[in-house]
């Protein structure tokens, strides 16, 4: 297993900018999320590790020893693309076995280190079947048993899960994150959707434009953005633009909404002038009497009125979009009883302002 370490690193595709300066640490035996939109850096960044790019400044490092002129077959590198990339030619052995046979390993040797990583993938028996006889989620199995067949270093995702089925995805979420904690490989695994990274991964990674713009533990980063763009792209968040009064936002109407400075980089304090405070919409408590100011517990509470304009049935839960002076908040229910605010109704928000962070608008 090892430690990637990526020092300063920027990467130009003509007058593009794919990678501005980024530095980050990929610790060893530990699950790393590059989470980010369209265009942000994150393929490119897991290409370079790999050594399919090269930087044009900066250093990659693997276990302390600089891979940045290594070619791809010396990085000892284990990499699973978006499509698996299997040959459809070949069973299932043979393409798990692949890299072992180029290698010149013994006929014995493959055999057995094959036959122990198709158990590891549950896939035990399947060896004589080819990729068309496999489902989706067998086909991306055959290609991380292939990638761990060698005993990488490191192993690289690159958005694996994208072609799956909703109900398939989640499965393979739970089973990828046990094979990597059962073999306790060091897993870098690039991804656009933040279910899966807040589900899969010990720390996240977000990039933006070409920019590492924040990375923590899943839980830190979600509930502490230190940037607007954060708080929008980890889930979804309300954000409530005034003026800061002593540590407090002071909004349009008047209101006065109690907030905390994020734990990575927002601002806060006694400082006067325009001000961001993000809060979630699970974080909030909807009652449909706008009057209705209780609180379960003695805890200070922000409050807002506003009225319903719609809502979105997912079975289990609900969405509801309030219209606010002006702005439309978003909040997120259970579905306990059944019973639905229609539209029109006027309602009371309430939220902790422990669950209202203050961020950089930028």
């Amino acid at each position: 297993m090892a430690q990637v370490s990526v020092r300063g690193i920027s990467k130009y595709f003509g007058t593009l900018k794919a990678l501005d300066n980024v530095s980050c640490e990929f610790e060893d035996g530990k699950f790393y999320a590059l989470l980010g939109p369209s265009g942000s850096g994150k393929t490119t960044l897991l290409r370079m590790i790999a050594g399919f790019e090269f930087a044009n400044a900066g250093t990659i490092f693997i276990d302390g020893e600089a891979v940045d002129t290594l070619p791809v077959e010396k990085r000892d590198i284990g990499m699973v693309f978006q499509n698996y990339a299997l040959f459809p030619n070949m069973n299932v052995f043979d393409n798990v076995g692949f890299g072992l046979s180029v290698r010149g390993t013994d006929k014995g040797e493959i055999t057995r280190r094959v036959g122990a990583v198709l158990e590891l993938v549950k896939l035990t028996g399947l060896d004589k079947r080819r990729p068309h006889q496999l489902s989706g989620g067998q086909r991306q199995r055959v290609a991380v048993a292939r990638a761990l067949v060698t005993n990488p270093r490191v192993l690289l995702l690159d958005e694996p899960l994208s072609a799956l089925d909703r109900t398939l995805r989640v499965e393979m979420e739970v089973e990828l994150r046990r094979i990597q904690r059962d073999v306790g490989i060091t897993t870098i695994f690039v991804t656009h959707d933040q279910e899966e990274a807040l589900t899969m991964s010990d720390h996240i990674g977000i990039l933006d434009k070409g920019h590492m713009v924040q990375e923590g533990p899943p839980l830190d980063v979600y509930e502490n953005p230190n940037s607007v763009f954060s708080a929008r792209f980890l889930g979804e968040s309300n954000l409530l633009r005034g003026t800061v009064r002593n540590g407090d936002l002071v909004l349009g109407d008047g209101t006065v909404v109690t907030c905390r400075a994020s734990a990575n980089g927002g601002t806060g304090g006694s400082g006067e002038g325009p001000g961001v405070c993000s809060v979630r919409p699970e974080k909030i408590t909807l009652s449909s009497d706008p009057d209705n100011h209780t609180d379960t517990d003695a805890t200070p509470r922000n409050h807002l009125r506003g009225t319903v304009i719609r809502h979105i049935f997912a079975g289990s839960s609900l969405t509801y979009q309030i219209q606010w002076n002006g702005d439309v908040l978003r909040v997120f229910m259970q579905n306990l009883s059944g019973d639905i605010l229609p539209a029109g109704t006027p309602v009371s928000l309430s939220w902790k302002p422990g669950d209202t962070v203050m961020v950089p608008d930028a």
